[in-house]
């Protein structure tokens, strides 16, 4: 015989709060990494310096879209529990009424 699947809803909301605040403030820290690398290289002239300023610019977005797409992973997670716990409960809620 199976066990019954049991979530912990507070508990996912928890991890999932807790997560998504680490990748906002490491999202955060990064640009601002970013941020001050680009601007060390502000007085530079010439092609090397002008790719490398691409390069830091191509990173700093690409780091923000990960960023982005783990909280968007994370809420997704949130989402399916809570959905999970909506149908266990009404699919209990019909078994009352046999």
């Amino acid at each position: 015989m199976r066990e019954n699947i049991h979530i912990n809803l507070e508990n996912v909301e928890g991890v999932v709060e807790q997560a998504a605040g680490n990748i906002t403030e490491t999202q955060e820290d990064v640009a601002q990494i970013y941020g001050s690398l680009i601007s060390g290289l502000a007085d530079s002239a010439g092609d090397e310096a002008d790719a490398l300023r691409d390069q830091l610019e191509t990173e700093k977005a690409l780091v923000s879209a990960l960023s982005d797409t783990l909280k968007q992973f994370a809420e997704s997670i949130r989402f399916a529990a809570s959905e999970f716990a909506n149908l266990d409960s009404t699919g209990a809620s019909h078994m009352d009424k046999k």
